[in-house]
């Protein structure tokens, strides 16, 4: 691997690193997951280079020795405004890119672009963010090869009903018919059965030009995020606070 790389990257998150740097851990559509330093990062012209939730065009220097990254330079052709100053929508992008940091993909690029469209739709419209969340974690599943049947019990292979709710099954992580169910902390009610069977098939903007009324949407939006915390398969911090909102 050359020691310098030129890629683009979405900002997953920042902290400090020492008391001149701040570290960064980035998505990019070649390399995946990557944490990445930036040296004198919070302080002088460099503290502008690369902002959380910004996509970039970065400069990394590879040290194989060290097996470490670090930003050299880098221009950012996204930098959120209006997340950033509402805060459930910061809580939104924060969940975005914690959920991609904890499931680790074998579609990069895939998993890069579905990020852009997402926090660029929600800079556009924070108010519709409960849709785009819904859509984006959907649309994460799918990427992943996780996403669930819906028209057929994964236990019994009966075929569901149009009309049918979908309970859980916890020893295979997935919905299934009441019969063989061992919890209702997650239901799948028809309507968003529905919602979700139609736009499986759509592209990530095209999943969100699909009309929800309030209550729909928030049963969709409580859905996957119960989804979310299965497929993670871990405690995901900024979920609590998600739903909160």
């Amino acid at each position: 691997m050359d020691r310098n790389i030129q890629t683009q990257a979405v900002v997953l998150s920042v902290r400090k690193y020492g008391e001149l740097h701040k570290a960064v851990t980035l998505l990019s559509p070649e390399l995946g997951l990557v944490d990445a330093i930036i040296f004198g990062g919070r302080k002088g012209k460099k503290t502008a280079l690369a902002p959380l939730f910004s996509i970039s065009t970065l400069q990394l220097y590879h040290n194989p020795l060290k097996k470490e990254y670090s930003v050299t330079e880098g221009v950012s052709s996204f930098i959120p405004q209006a997340i950033t100053e509402d805060l459930a929508c910061t809580y939104t992008a924060s969940f975005f890119c914690e959920i991609i940091s904890k499931t680790p993909t074998d579609e990069p690029e895939q998993t890069f672009n579905l990020l852009c469209d997402a926090l660029t739709s929600l800079e556009a419209d924070c108010s519709s963010r409960k849709r785009i969340t819904a859509a984006f974690i959907w649309k994460l599943m799918q990427i992943s090869g996780t996403a669930p049947d819906l028209e057929f019990c994964p236990v019994c292979d009966r075929r569901f009903s149009d009309d049918e709710t979908l309970f859980f099954s916890n020893p295979i992580n997935a919905p299934c018919c009441k019969s063989c169910s061992d919890s209702e902390y997650i239901v799948l009610m028809p309507g968003s059965r529905r919602y979700l069977r139609y736009t499986m098939p759509m592209d990530f903007k095209s999943a969100l030009d699909v009309v929800l009324n309030p209550a729909a949407e928030q049963r969709i939006f409580l859905y996957m995020l119960r989804w979310a915390a299965v497929f993670a398969q871990t405690q995901l911090k900024t979920l609590n606070d998600l739903m909160a909102f």
